[in-house]
């Protein structure tokens, strides 16, 4: 879906330079509706990326099934370029201008930051692994960036930056902990952590 995106923007703009595309989007060769296919054609491809709601579905397994450090990698660094990406493509192509108004991207990721946070959130709750919990979590986290990306601003952006900064460091010790604690238990069930505190206490704080 994302390649056939991509294959509409190099077709109606003619060159594979972004700034030569965002030329042709501000020059009113595209329309309107052209430009709404291919930037939903892009979200798609670039949410399932970044595991935003509806195309998250395929993160808690993963995340489950992989091994530790697996997990942990996709769950951090494949996501940051992810994010990477999306901003990149979609503030120098799709400048938030006149010339665009009728196909307003900013508020469509809105919606789908919203969407993602809450869903993400929710269905963290149930679960009784703590890597399904994680790549859950991982959702939510994707929801709380896109909001920097939907602002659409320098800050936004600055926002996006930091924010991912924090969230890698603190992601991949969160992972590191659950492959440690999985090593001695064998398990990453939520008992396997009763009594942690009493076993090893650094571990546990």
């Amino acid at each position: 879906v994302m390649l056939y995106g991509f294959s509409l923007l190099y077709g109606f703009s003619g060159t594979t330079e972004l700034y030569g595309m965002a030329a042709a989007m501000k020059a009113g060769g595209v329309s309107s509706g052209a430009i709404l296919a291919i930037v939903l054609m892009l979200i798609v491809g670039l949410g399932f990326k970044v595991s935003a709601v509806p195309l998250h579905f395929w993160a808690p397994d993963v995340s489950e099934g992989a091994p530790t450090p697996v997990a942990g990698f996709l769950s951090t660094a494949s996501k940051a370029a992810g994010f990477a990406v999306l901003a990149r493509l979609f503030l120098t192509v799709f400048p938030v201008e006149a010339a665009l108004a009728s196909v307003n991207w900013t508020t469509i990721l809105a919606i789908l930051a919203a969407v993602t946070m809450t869903v993400g959130n929710l269905l963290a709750l149930p679960q009784k692994n703590l890597k399904r919990l994680l790549a859950y979590s991982s959702i939510g986290h994707a929801g709380y960036v896109l909001i920097g990306i939907a602002a659409a601003s320098r800050l936004g952006i600055a926002s996006v930056a930091f924010y991912m900064l924090a969230y890698l460091v603190t992601n991949l010790a969160a992972f590191g902990i659950v492959m440690a604690v999985g090593r001695v238990t064998n398990s990453d069930e939520y008992d396997a952590y009763r009594g942690l505190s009493r076993r090893s206490p650094a571990l546990a704080l």
